[in-house]
């Protein structure tokens, strides 16, 4: 007579090789259903847009459909935390900006840890800065900048979409890099601004290249320098920040995507493919493009790698220039 307990162990063996198998086919037919992409950002804007370009060609090369969910506001902490939140399966997706790597510097208990709580996916692109002053102005140069801070009470006045973002550290580290002074003016959204600047009611600003080309084009704004490795193809004449004299002062607009601690790493592989994919595609470069965005895929290891070191960068201008969220 067998063991009764011989039964037993068969039983728990069979079950552990079904429940591996399970997972096993679960994942063999990912995606089995649609996949949401959390944008931390409000319908409209150039970030939006952007999801929404790899959101339709990722879902025709993945071959479900890619659900945008606009979470704005925090600094894209609500998006985010909801990001967190959410189970490692592979169906949620949440697109990364400087913000991601910013935040955590400036808001402390924040509920999650984009490191610990996040597995990096691919970065996808950048657009440059472009420093602007009004084109009203007499500022025509670097030199003209830091005559007038010394010149003026309080130094040089900068605009920013809001405490905290992009916009309002990097004027803040290329005014600590001139060794002048500076006062912050936020805005609730960079739109606002940018008509200050172009009113020449503010000195000057750092703006994404999609959204400062407008007002170049106008003849709105002058501008001074690009944060980019190379010039400009739509700005020849303009020299990057490095011909400037500030080689290691490139801060950028960039983008990429994550997925939530847990997700299986041949989920993420397969998410890494399709988007390294679709960032080659003709017709998504173009979109890109149009937006101002230079294509340069990291693979996950590159690009948490990156994310880190962005992290460690803001914060030492945190700490240099004494920000804090008000």
């Amino acid at each position: 007579m067998i063991p009764l307990n011989i039964f037993a162990r068969l039983a728990c063996a069979l079950g552990v090789a079904l429940t591996f198998l399970g997972d096993a086919n679960a994942q063999a037919a990912y995606p089995a259903r649609p996949i949401k992409l959390i944008v931390p950002f409000a319908p409209g804007g150039s970030s939006d847009i952007l999801g929404r370009v790899f959101a339709d060609k990722l879902g025709a090369e993945l071959g479900q459909p890619i659900v945008v969910d606009n979470r704005a506001g925090g600094n894209t902490v609500i998006g985010t935390l909801a990001a967190a939140n959410s189970k490692g399966d592979g169906y949620t997706l949440l697109q990364v900006t400087p913000n991601a790597a910013i935040v955590s510097n400036l808001q402390p208990n924040l509920g999650y840890d984009l490191q610990r709580d996040f597995v990096p996916v691919i970065g996808v692109g950048s657009v440059p800065l472009l420093l602007v002053v009004p084109a009203k102005s007499n500022i025509r140069s670097i030199a003209d900048l830091v005559a007038l801070a010394k010149s003026t009470p309080g130094g040089l006045s900068y605009a920013s979409g809001g405490i905290g973002s992009l916009g309002h550290l990097a004027p803040a580290q290329f005014i600590h890099e001139l060794k002048v002074s500076g006062t912050h003016v936020p805005y609730k959204g960079v739109a606002p601004a940018i008509q200050d600047v172009v009113g020449n009611r503010i000195q000057l600003m750092f703006v994404s290249g999609l959204e400062g080309m407008q007002m170049v084009r106008a003849g709105a704004v002058r501008v001074l320098g690009v944060t980019s490795d190379q010039r400009m193809p739509t700005l020849p004449e303009t020299p990057t920040m490095a011909e400037l004299g500030f080689a290691d002062f490139k801060p950028a607009v960039w983008y990429g995507f994550v997925v939530p601690a847990g997700t299986p790493a041949d989920i993420a592989d397969r998410l890494y493919r399709a988007i390294a994919k679709a960032s080659a595609d003709p017709v998504v470069r173009d979109k890109l493009g149009n937006l101002g965005v230079t294509v340069n895929v990291r693979n996950g290891l590159e690009f948490g790698k990156f994310m880190r070191e962005e992290n460690l960068r803001w914060a030492r201008v945190v700490s240099e220039n004494n920000i804090k969220m008000e």
